[in-house]
């Protein structure tokens, strides 16, 4: 016989004994919660819906209330869309992180036609203080090097470029510092550049001031936008003939630093305008290869679009420009057109899509021509071909004549062509006089004039532009402004005592330590520049000179002011000038000494004797080395 294995006894429970155990433990736990005053209870799920185990709630009930099946279940839901909300996949299988990169990928959501961008060229390196020491070369001299120019930040228009959205995905643009100067008259290496690749039609403007700085619209123009800082020179560069060891050098030139308003402005031939759901995107898609959204509600457009139509082997592709309709009030900020202007500021005509299913469209074409004059008169000459759409309605084939005239009428020009670009009826022979028509049009609209040059560093600023301010309320404090002078004292190394010197001599060859003079300050007097401040020392240029002998220089320069107006008795009895207070050769006795102050004396070493030549000296006599 085969004997066959016993199971443990462990091994036999089977649910419904293990259930059993269960609901015994949750007997005793009622009870014994009983007696405490309280009853717990467990919020089961509904069999009808599936929620995890961390969606159940424990709620602790008076004894008068009972269980709220309903309110459980809204618990449950609120968790559910929490954990939907936090990424997590819901009971369909969608997932909320995946449906939001959708979202990011949808074209609309990648078009920007404004950004915010902050520059900053890098600083210049610092110079070197180096003297050459070499074997069988003493005194070689100075030897510092100059430090290398800061990397600079351009602009590049880009053609295959046509939003701003990596601006967007990167705000700060920074030029690398220059490397500093080394010793052997070895300068520093240049920063590297940063370039920053826009799309045509890119206008670019200082933040601050909102002035013009310039404006990109042909393949690899340039615009230079933060210029980098010049090295900073060592001090073999001030050598000079009477100063052969200079110890001073200069800090390298901080880079530009500002904030950029960027806005886009489409390059196209032909801009689309009308009012919504007018059909200017589905004009678009039957003329080009363009595929913009196209659906049967107003503001169906809400980013421009660009298309290209390829008529004929001959020349170039005409460009085209669809933009969110527009209404009465555009002007004013009312709908979406307004944002989206500027991007048929640039081009040579204007398509007016007049929609025939309107209740009016005349009043239709007149309401926007008046925003277009209120918003810009420049752009509302712009030439202007008018075509009324959806022809192939009924409705608009009964009254298709006496609108075109009535639009004739209004515009002003017999422009004005029937079409259908649902059906593309007549498509092709409007973009065929499209193009002719734009290829009249004369090049008129040339780039707008500069308002403010970023090429121009502090240093290269008017160094007579400077102002000096003073408080009444804080006398004896001078603050000194102007873009050269802050960028001098941001250069100066004010450790070395030269340099400081060298500070002093600007100040008086610009002429601020005359002016200060001039408006009343004095010696002492706090005087600041950007953040450095320093004592007001006129006529002084090295304010390391000890105070001992700035007194005795100035008691010696009162002195002699009234030498010229005292008396002869004055001057015999003052005091002679001697270098020495004692010692020289004027504590010899004056009768003993022998003067020759004018010519006569001369003749004292004349000897009427003659010299006798048979003389004999004696040994104590003789002179010896």
């Amino acid at each position: 016989m085969t004997k066959v294995p016993q199971v443990p006894k462990w091994k036999k429970s089977s649910s419904s004994s293990y259930c059993r155990t269960q609901m015994m433990m949750m007997m005793m736990m009622v009870i014994i919660m009983t007696f405490q005053g309280t009853t717990t209870a467990f919020q089961m799920p509904s069999p009808r819906h599936s929620f995890t185990h961390a969606q159940l709630r424990m709620v602790t009930l008076n004894e008068n209330d009972v269980y709220d099946a309903d309110k459980a279940e809204a618990q449950a839901k609120k968790a559910q869309a929490m954990a939907q909300k936090r990424g997590r996949s819901d009971a369909n299988g969608n997932n909320a992180q995946q449906q939001q990169r959708q979202d990011k990928d949808d074209p609309e959501w990648k078009f920007f036609d404004t950004a915010r961008i902050h520059v900053s060229g890098g600083d210049g390196g610092n110079g070197c203080v180096a003297f050459r020491r070499e074997k069988g070369a003493p005194l070689g001299g100075p030897s510092g090097g100059r430090g290398g120019r800061g990397g600079s930040v351009v602009l590049v228009c880009e053609a295959s470029q046509n939003t701003l959205a990596p601006l967007r995905n990167k705000v700060h643009h920074r030029g690398t510092k220059g490397r500093n100067g080394i010793g052997k008259n070895k300068d520093g290496q240049k920063g590297k550049g940063i370039i920053i690749k826009v799309p045509p039609g890119t206008v670019v403007r200082d933040l601050k001031t909102q002035k013009l700085a310039g404006e990109l619209r042909e393949d690899g123009e340039t615009l230079l936008v933060a210029r980098g800082g010049r090295g900073g020179r060592g001090n073999a560069a001030f050598m000079t003939p009477r100063r052969t060891a200079p110890k001073l050098m200069e800090f390298g030139e901080p880079g530009a630093k500002r904030w950029l308003s960027i806005e886009l402005r489409l390059v196209a031939d032909v801009g689309f305008l009308g009012v919504p759901n007018a059909g200017k995107s589905t004009l678009l898609a039957a003329a080009s290869a363009a595929r913009p959204k196209i659906a049967n509600y107003p503001f169906t457009t809400i980013v421009p679009n660009l298309g290209v139509c390829d008529i004929g082997d001959e020349g170039a592709g005409l460009v085209l420009c669809d933009i969110p309709g527009l209404i009465e009030g555009a002007a004013g900020g009312a709908g979406l057109g307004p944002a989206f202007l500027r991007h048929v500021q640039r081009c040579k005509v204007l398509l007016h899509v007049v929609d025939g299913t309107s209740e009016d469209p005349i009043g239709d074409f007149k309401t926007i021509n008046k925003e277009l004059k209120e918003y810009d008169e420049f752009l509302a000459e712009k030439p202007q071909v008018v075509v009324l759409n959806k022809i192939d309605v009924p409705e608009v084939q009964e009254k298709q004549e006496e609108l075109v005239a009535q639009l004739r009428e209004a515009a002003g020009h017999s422009r004005v062509l029937t079409i259908s670009a649902a059906t593309t009826e007549r498509v092709k022979e409007l973009m065929g006089r499209l193009k002719k028509f734009v290829a009249a049009q004369p090049e008129s609209d040339l780039p707008p004039a500069p308002e403010i040059d970023f090429t121009k560093a502090a240093l290269d600023k008017d160094s007579d532009d400077f102002e000096i301010v003073s408080d009444p309320a804080y006398p004896g404090q001078w603050r000194i402004t102007g873009e050269y002078i802050e960028q001098i004292a941001r250069m100066t190394h004010w450790e070395y005592p030269e340099a400081v010197e060298r500070f002093g001599r600007q100040l008086d060859a610009l002429g601020i330590a005359t002016e200060l003079e001039r408006r009343g300050a004095f010696k002492g007097d706090l005087v600041m520049v950007d953040e450095f401040d320093f004592e007001f020392a006129p006529g002084l240029t090295n304010i390391y000179l000890p105070a001992e002998l700035l007194e005795e220089d100035d008691l010696y320069n009162d002195d002699n002011s009234f030498e010229g107006s005292a008396s002869a008795t004055d001057q015999e009895q003052a005091v002679q000038w001697r270098p020495f207070s004692q010692g020289g050769f004027l504590d010899v006795d004056m009768e003993e000494l022998e003067e020759f102050g004018e010519a006569d004396d001369w003749d004292l070493l004349d000897d009427d004797e003659e010299f006798d030549e048979d003389f004999e000296f004696d040994d104590d006599e003789i002179w010896t080395a």
